[in-house]
C-alpha cells in the first residue's frame, strides 16, 4: 500500500485512527480554558480545523464588576461599553449563605477567585461566572491562619506551560520589620498548601496587592528601597526583582497618594496616584514592554487626569478603548469613557493622555456603600468539578 506523502506546509496530520469522535472531541474542547484552545491549533491540521468550525472564537474581554458589603457579594458583566448593557450573573446574600464578607482576588482564564475575609487566614474559593458552579480550595495549615484573612495576600494564577491553575499566598499583611522566609502554594486540585522557601528577610508591602501575570507572581518589598519581586509560579522561585518607576518609590505612603499592581494586556503595570485638587492624576507604568530598558525596565503608558470621579480598580484601561471611573461612595456608579483616539496603538514611546470631568457611559449601579472592584473578563464553561479533592 502507497504511502501517503507528508504535507507540504510543514504540518503534522493526527492519525485519524487515534482521534476521538469529533462529537466527543468538541465536547473536551469546550471545557478547556480559551487560551489552551489557541494552543490545541497548533497540534494539526485536523484539530485547528475542528476548533475554527466547532467552537467559539475567543472574544475580547468583557468588563466584570464585583460588588460586596457586610450584607451581600454580586457579580456584574458588562456585554457592551458603548450602549451600557449588561447583567447580573452572581448574587450571594450573608443571610443565606453565612458567610459575612467576601473580597475579589482576582480573575483568569474566566474564572474568578473569592476570599471570605472573615474566616481566619481568608477562605479560598472559585466561583465560574458563566455556569455558576463554585468550588471550595482547601484551606491554609492552622498554624497560618490570623483572626482575619485578607484578599490581597492572595494571588491565582494559570501556568502556561503545564496548564496548571495555582493560588500562592504572601503574608503582606501586618508585615513585619523582620520580613518572612515561606510562602504558601497551592496546586488546584491538591489537597493540601505547601511552603515555598523564599529569601530570608523577603517582604510583601501591603495594600498594593499580589497580581498574576502570564505564569508570574508579583508583588512590592517593603522598605526604603521598594522593589518589585517577580515569581515564577511554575518553578515556583523568585525569577528577579526590578526597582520601581522613578518617582513612584514613596507612593501610598502618605494620605496624599496610592499605587497599586495591575495587570495590563498581559504585562505587568503599577498605577501611582496622586490626590490633588481640583482633580487627581494616575500615571500607569508597564513593566517589560520593550520601550523601558528590557524585561525589568518601566515605561509610562497612560496618564489620567478625573475630576468628580475616580478611577475604577484595580482594571480601569480597558481595550485600548475605555477607562472605566466609579462616581459615589454611599452608592457606586460604574461608567466608561471612551477615549478621544480610542483603537489607536500606541506607538513605543507614546503616553496616552486622558481628562475625565464627566460621568460618561453608566454601565451599572450598586445602592450601597461596598467596596466595587473591577476585572477583565473573558467567559469560559471549563468546569470546576475536575478540580474537587
Amino acid at each position: 500500500m502507497a504511502t501517503p506523502p507528508p504535507p507540504t506546509d510543514g504540518e503534522v496530520d493526527v492519525d485519524e485512527g487515534l482521534s476521538l469522535p469529533t462529537d466527543a472531541f468538541v465536547e473536551v474542547l469546550l471545557r478547556l480554558p480559551p487560551i489552551c484552545r489557541l494552543w490545541a491549533r497548533l497540534v494539526c491540521r485536523h484539530w485547528r480545523d475542528v476548533i475554527d468550525a466547532r467552537t467559539p472564537r475567543i472574544p475580547p474581554p468583557k468588563v466584570l464588576a464585583f460588588f460586596s458589603n457586610n450584607k451581600t457579594a454580586s457579580v456584574y458583566v458588562v456585554d457592551d461599553l458603548e450602549h451600557g448593557q449588561g447583567r447580573e450573573v452572581w448574587r450571594i446574600s450573608a443571610k443565606e449563605s453565612r458567610i459575612r464578607y467576601v473580597a475579589a482576588v482576582g480573575t483568569c482564564n474566566g474564572l474568578l477567585c473569592l476570599c471570605d475575609e472573615d474566616k481566619p487566614g481568608g477562605a479560598i474559593a472559585l466561583l465560574n461566572p458563566a455556569t455558576g458552579e463554585t468550588l471550595r480550595v482547601p484551606p491554609l495549615p492552622v498554624s497560618y491562619r490570623r483572626l482575619y484573612g485578607y484578599a490581597k495576600d492572595y494571588a491565582f494564577g494559570f501556568v502556561p506551560a503545564t496548564g496548571a491553575y495555582k493560588l500562592l499566598r504572601v503574608p503582606c499583611h501586618g508585615n513585619m520589620t523582620g520580613g518572612f522566609s515561606v510562602l504558601q502554594a497551592l496546586t488546584l486540585g491538591d489537597a493540601a498548601w505547601r511552603d515555598v522557601d523564599v529569601a530570608p528577610h523577603d517582604s510583601c508591602r501591603f495594600g498594593t496587592g499580589v497580581v498574576s501575570v502570564g505564569g508570574v507572581a508579583y508583588w512590592v518589598t517593603e522598605g526604603t528601597e521598594e522593589r518589585v519581586v517577580s515569581f515564577d509560579l511554575r518553578d515556583e522561585r523568585v525569577a528577579f526583582d526590578a526597582p520601581m518607576p522613578v518617582g513612584a518609590e514613596q507612593a501610598g505612603r502618605g494620605r496624599g497618594s496610592h499605587c497599586h499592581l495591575v495587570e495590563f494586556y498581559g504585562r505587568l503595570g503599577l498605577a501611582v496616584t496622586a490626590y490633588r485638587m481640583p482633580a487627581d492624576k494616575t500615571e500607569l507604568w508597564v513593566l517589560g514592554d520593550g520601550t523601558g530598558g528590557g524585561a525589568q525596565g518601566w515605561s509610562k503608558r497612560y496618564s489620567v487626569r478625573v475630576e468628580g470621579v475616580r478611577l475604577a480598580e484595580p482594571h480601569f484601561a480597558h481595550g485600548g478603548e475605555y477607562v472605566l471611573t466609579v462616581q459615589g461612595w454611599e452608592k457606586s456608579h460604574l461608567h466608561a469613557h471612551r477615549m478621544r483616539d480610542a483603537g489607536r496603538k500606541l506607538l513605543s514611546s507614546e503616553v496616552r493622555s486622558v481628562r475625565i470631568e464627566e460621568p460618561g457611559t453608566a454601565l451599572a449601579s450598586f445602592k450601597e456603600p461596598g467596596c466595587l472592584r473591577t476585572f477583565a473578563y473573558v467567559e469560559t464553561t471549563e468546569p470546576l468539578s475536575v478540580y474537587k479533592v
